[in-house]
């Protein structure tokens, strides 16, 4: 880097309470760790298997490789939303996604095309594999792996498939977006911690909003600036420290509200996790590193750290991004300080080579993105 992006106050201060906060984590996990192995042990032992469902995440990649990640549950947990769902069936789906049965040690395998790679669950259930791709062409940035579960070191394993999609970027892309969810795209009051938790438990990814424009300036920087044919070609990524256990639910809002198709980078909530701050800065470099062709624009929100994280990002990788846009939150989440933060990292972004633009309304940024050939021209009128 270059030059080293400058803390902030605040910035210094959250760390410092992520630093006390990691300690208290640790003791519990030990813990926590514990007891996962006395109750597993004794299934090992004496339980048998109930029926098992492959939660795979959305994956992503090169024509070199593909990262596959997902999780191995007991299915009898687990409900999709339904339009239907009144608040109480909704609060009782949600609470079912935070007391899942995971499978831990079981033998996982994935298949792409001719390719084949087997791993092991951890103590929660979750895999991360990396599977070797074959040629796949350039006819479609989509395909299909298949990951099935062939070994568990309890009785009664009835094994059990499933598909997932793969994403892999072709010669069209140019240029990748990365957006963050919470208070970006799905209103959720971040910055209110009781709203949110409240609006989180209570609502389905049918009643959940959007942010208006949102879909419009996703699909036109997907598509692209000059390309007439309509189709999205450039990559979009969603990367929130929401955890893995509302993937479906946000899976299924991005869909219903015809948000354009992408990987979601979640993680996870178990006590070993590392802080969320850092989930964050770490999916968007792993992101920029896999696609070192691909210029970026970053989308967020002021109500945390996503402008620090982006320019963190700006000034790890020169050149590389091209826009940041920050959904400024505004009324009762404005501080004091917000009108002065917000003009001191936009000046610290055009030193890092980018533009950082604060937003009230998503056609801000998609004028802007527009006027300077990120986005698909609007349509005209026949």
């Amino acid at each position: 880097m270059s030059e080293a992006l400058e803390e902030t106050k605040g910035t210094r201060a959250l760390r410092r309470r992520q630093r006390v906060l990691a300690s208290v984590v640790r003791v519990f996990a030990r813990v926590e760790l514990l007891v996962d192995r006395v109750v597993w042990g004794l299934r090992q032992r004496f339980g048998r298997l109930g029926p098992l469902q492959i939660v795979a995440y959305r994956g992503f990649g090169t024509v070199a490789r593909v990262a596959l990640r997902g999780r191995v549950l007991e299915a009898s947990v687990l409900e999709r939303s339904l339009p239907a769902d009144s608040r109480l069936r909704s609060f009782r789906r949600m609470l079912r996604r935070f007391f899942s049965r995971e499978l831990p040690d079981a033998t996982v395998r994935a298949r792409l095309g001719t390719s084949a790679v087997d791993g092991c669950t951890d103590d929660e259930g979750y895999f991360d594999l990396t599977v070797p791709a074959p040629d796949l062409g350039d006819a479609a940035p989509w395909s299909l792996a298949e990951i099935e579960v062939v070994g568990a070191k309890v009785r009664g394993l009835v094994p059990v498939r499933a598909t997932v999609e793969i994403l892999i970027p072709g010669a069209g892309a140019k240029l990748g977006i990365i957006s963050d969810i919470d208070d970006t795209v799905l209103q959720t009051h971040v910055t209110q911690k009781l709203k949110m938790i409240w609006v989180t438990l209570s609502g389905s990814a049918f009643t959940r909003m959007p942010f208006e424009g949102t879909s419009a300036l996703y699909h036109a920087l997907a598509q692209g600036a000059g390309d007439a044919s309509g189709e999205a070609h450039n990559p979009v990524f969603y990367v929130s420290k929401s955890p893995w256990n509302l993937y479906d639910f946000l899976l299924d809002f991005l869909d219903h509200h015809g948000l354009p198709r992408g990987p979601l980078l979640l993680r996870d909530i178990g006590l070993r996790e590392a802080p969320p701050v850092d989930h964050k800065s770490a999916a968007v470099r792993e992101l920029l590193e896999l696609y070192p062709e691909l210029p970026f624009v970053l989308i967020g929100d002021s109500g945390e750290r996503d402008p620090e994280i982006y320019l963190e990002a700006a000034a790890s990788h020169p050149g590389r991004i091209v826009a940041v846009y920050i959904r400024d939150l505004g009324g009762k989440n404005r501080k004091d300080d917000a009108g002065e933060r917000a003009r001191t990292l936009c000046e610290r972004a055009r030193l890092y080579g980018t533009q950082m633009l604060w937003i009230e309304h998503a056609s801000q940024a998609l004028a802007h993105a527009r006027e300077h050939g990120l986005a698909a021209a609007q349509p005209q009128a026949s």
